[in-house]
Parts: structure tokens; C-alpha cells; sequence
């Protein structure tokens, strides 16, 4: 389980999926919005559905998430850096309470799992050649329950990336864990979605302003300048300056098989080398 955090204010809830500029998006929202950041949710409450507030998400082009994710781990900081990196045997975050099945099948798969090898794949955030393997790793079928996601329990596991699952998962009401195809995937989300809005990460500025205009939400020229002034918060330390550094044609391919859904559903192209 990835522990997710909100920004909550009266007429709208920004629900935060990790590594698309949620730090910097919650503290624009603070500018012009009252409100107040909540930590460890999945995702919204049945009461906070009920009160039919507007929900804003965001999203990030899959090939720079996949870099920042890794990155993120290279300060051996994250989830899933440490689902992936924890001593065999280990109980930590496994949910025993709400998913026993599951708790017991991740910690049996932890005993036969190599946490030293995935160690070694975080040791330099310069490392092209690690991130590469990082990635293929993290979607081989039989490394599946090493990243401690539930998507190792979804019949479309061995078809869609981390981002896909953590996107539909976290976006969307209902279970879609029988479903396999990327048809019927795309069918689940256009009904189980409950955002309003989506802020793109490489628009950022600009999509935040639309959605507060869409809302009627007054904004000063002051703030207007603030929002518009750039920069990001929390960002990954010490990796490349260009996130299409970390690639080969392989590895390209991969993101683009994997979170296909993703990269049609908001116009991602594929880099070019």
C-alpha cells in the first residue's frame, strides 16, 4: 500500500498521487484556497464523497515518473524503495489488519525476494544502466510482489506499469481486479473516475489556472504572478538534469507498452533518443 496524503478546503479535494508535483501543487492551492493538508489516506472517505466536493488529480509524463520514483529511492526515501530493499521475512507495512491474504502471501514472497540486488540498483542516481534495470525489473512478471503493490493481485499485472495501477487505483471508485485488457481497463476508468480535473505536470501552472477559473475562484494579480512563477518543491536530488538521459530504445518501449493507458488517455508521446 502506498500511504497518500490530501489537500482538503470547502468546495474541493486535490487527492496527491506521488511524484507529480504534489508538494508544489498543495502549496499553490494554499495560496488561494483555505484549506489544510491530511496525510496517510488511500483515498477520499465515503464521507467526503457524500459532501460532493470537486476533485482535482494530476498526472506526469510516465517516462519522467519512472525517473523521479527511482531517483526518490536513491535517497533511500519512499515506500516503495523500502518494500523493495527490506530484510527477507520483514512485516513492516504489510497490512496484516486490513489484508491478511495479502500480507501473507507479500511476506512469504519476501523470503525468497533479494533486497541486495535491488539495493545495489539505488547506490548511484547517475547510473543509467541501474535505472534501466530498475525498470525492467520492477515490471517482470516473476518480481511482481517484490514492490509490495497490490497490483501483483490484478489480472492485468503482467500488462500495465506501476503509474497505470497507482493512477486507476487511487482515481478511480471500485475494484477492477478481475479485469485484464486495456479496452475494458479503459472502460472501468470512464466510469469509476470520480476527478473533476487533472493538472498535467508539464503544464502545471497553466492547468492549475484554468481549474481555478472553471471554479470561479478569484485570483489575485499577485497570486497569479506566484503561481506562474515556476519552481518545484520536494524535487529528487542529484540526478541528471534531463530525465531522457536515463533511457535506451528498450527501455522506451517498455513505459510505452506498459502505461500505454496513461500515455493516450493524456497525449503523452514517447521520447526520441
Amino acid at each position: 500500500m502506498v500511504w497518500l496524503r490530501m489537500f482538503i478546503a470547502d468546495r474541493l479535494i486535490y487527492v496527491e498521487l506521488p511524484k507529480t508535483a504534489c508538494t508544489h501543487i498543495g502549496k499553490l492551492l494554499a495560496l488561494v484556497v483555505p484549506g489544510e493538508q491530511r496525510g496517510k489516506h488511500n483515498k477520499p472517505s465515503q464521507a467526503e464523497f457524500d459532501r460532493r466536493p470537486v476533485f482535482l488529480g494530476s498526472v506526469r509524463n510516465p517516462w519522467a515518473w519512472y525517473v523521479s520514483l527511482w531517483a526518490y529511492g536513491c535517497q533511500q526515501e519512499g515506500m516503495l524503495w523500502e518494500a523493495l530493499t527490506h530484510g527477507r521475512g520483514s512485516v513492516r507495512g504489510l497490512g496484516w489488519r486490513a489484508a491478511p491474504i495479502y500480507a501473507g502471501r507479500r511476506w512469504l514472497h519476501s523470503l525468497r525476494q533479494r533486497p541486495a540486488e535491488w539495493q545495489r540498483l539505488y547506490s548511484d542516481v547517475q547510473d543509467v544502466q541501474a535505472f534501466r534495470i530498475w525498470l525492467r525489473w520492477l515490471h517482470e512478471p516473476a518480481r511482481r510482489w517484490d514492490s509490495g503493490e497490490r497490483l501483483a493481485l490484478h489480472a492485468c499485472a503482467d500488462r500495465v506499469g506501476l503509474l497505470t495501477y497507482r493512477y486507476l487505483d487511487l482515481f478511480c471508485r471500485g475494484s477492477f481486479r478481475s479485469i485484464a485488457d486495456l479496452e475494458s481497463l479503459r472502460a472501468f476508468d470512464a466510469t469509476a473516475n470520480y476527478l473533476d480535473h487533472v493538472i498535467r505536470t508539464e503544464h502545471l501552472e497553466q492547468d492549475l489556472l484554468m481549474v481555478l477559473e472553471r471554479l470561479q475562484i478569484a485570483v489575485s494579480d499577485e497570486q497569479r504572478s506566484q503561481i506562474l512563477g515556476g519552481g518545484r518543491s520536494n524535487p529528487s536530488r542529484g540526478k541528471r538534469s534531463r530525465w531522457q538521459d536515463y533511457y535506451d530504445q528498450a527501455s522506451i518501449e517498455l513505459v510505452a507498452q506498459r502505461d500505454r493507458f496513461i500515455t493516450e488517455r493524456f497525449g503523452y508521446k514517447s521520447p526520441t533518443l
